[in-house]
């Protein structure tokens, strides 16, 4: 069953929505795979999440990039983590590099064997099944063309919506052509899906078909 934390910034988590975190990752050793959206060579923004990753009972970790410095031989160390870390970026960037180094059918095997999957923003974006909603976020600029997602949930999500309500109106626009529910999310919100059960926390606000439900 799919253990999957999505988030909108790995900052400012409500007390609520850090505990059941820790509680999908106490189990004795936890080793998570980080994957930035792109290069990162001086571990900047790496380093900047390690207190947030403590708080939440992380500590162990495996710096997997899947840009310029992707090294095949490293995928059976990324396939034996506990658990998976999205980062934020551009959305687009980011499911392209998925997609050319071939990442995205082991994420998905990982997620079926229970593996933790936590995505931020754009990683979070990346689990629907599409990442057409990053349109409201980011330039395509690599010009992808396949914007199929992970997958994982039955939703969109838009993150950052507490900086983003200026959006509303063009938002319930966008969900009328729009299957499936999409379900806005403010920093330090998030969603929890831990088998068939989806935990919300905090202000996390659903629209369909240009309704506000």
């Amino acid at each position: 069953m799919s253990k999957l934390v999505i988030l909108s910034d790995l900052r400012y988590l409500h007390s609520d929505l850090k505990k059941k975190i820790n509680e999908l990752t106490s189990q004795k050793s936890f080793k998570l795979a980080y994957i930035p959206s792109q290069t990162d060579k001086e571990r900047w923004y790496f380093e900047k999440a390690k207190p947030e990753f403590k708080e939440l009972g992380i500590t162990e970790f495996f710096y997997f990039d899947v840009d310029q410095e992707f090294d095949w031989s490293q995928i059976e160390e990324f396939k034996n983590c506990d658990g998976i870390f999205l980062s934020g970026g551009n959305t687009y960037l980011f499911l392209k590099n998925l997609q050319e180094k071939k990442i995205v059918s082991f994420i998905t095997e990982m997620v079926e064997k229970g593996k933790l999957l936590i995505g931020v923003s754009a990683g979070s974006i990346i689990m629907s099944k599409s990442i057409k909603i990053a349109e409201f976020h980011d330039q395509n600029e690599v010009q992808l063309s396949d914007l199929t997602g992970l997958g994982m949930v039955n939703f969109e999500f838009m993150p950052h919506w507490n900086r983003e309500k200026g959006q509303q109106d063009a938002l319930s626009n966008y969900s009328l052509y729009q299957e499936e529910s999409i379900f806005t999310c403010n920093d330090g919100d998030g969603i929890i899906i831990d088998g068939g059960k989806v935990e919300f926390y905090g202000d996390i606000k659903e629209i369909r078909k240009g309704a506000w439900l």
